[in-house]
């Protein structure tokens, strides 16, 4: 079952991902790149969506450099260079923020795994009644109104 929901999350990734231009100077590849940079002056806004006038220059100038051919990562790195890892919405997954992002992800999955082996443990556990405990069950029975 896990393998299938697996198969079908990482398909879907796959296929998501497809399509998008990395060469030439279309608009669809303009606001690709802008898409994945942050603007500086929104909160939760990306150069793409902004109207604000640094995200505006900032499309200004990926439009020039996808101009003077250079690829999506030559891009992507003279922002990093200019203004540092917060212009990307989703920054590089090494160093200390690969562990920010994957730290979660793995509590989750060790909180899932215990759950499961206590789930499991608890059903093969018979749950034994003493004789006490049904002789205060019947009197209380016998007492109810």
């Amino acid at each position: 079952m896990w393998a299938v929901i697996a198969v079908v999350v990482v398909v879907g990734l796959v296929v998501g991902r497809g399509g998008r231009p990395t060469t030439g100077t279309s608009n669809d590849r303009l606001y690709a790149l802008a898409g994945e940079m942050k603007c500086l002056q929104c909160v939760g806004e990306s150069v793409a969506n902004s109207q604000a006038p640094i995200a505006i220059q900032m499309r200004a100038e990926i439009s020039r450099q996808m101009s003077q051919g250079k690829t999506d990562d030559e891009i992507a790195t003279y922002f990093v260079d200019r203004y540092g890892q917060r212009v990307l919405l989703n920054p590089s997954g090494t160093g200390f923020v690969g562990v920010v992002w994957i730290a979660p992800v793995i509590v989750v999955g060790i909180g899932v795994v215990g759950l499961a082996f206590v789930f499991r443990r608890r059903r093969r556990t018979p749950t034994e009644v003493s004789d006490e405990d049904r002789d205060l069950v019947a009197r209380a029975r016998h007492s109810e109104p």
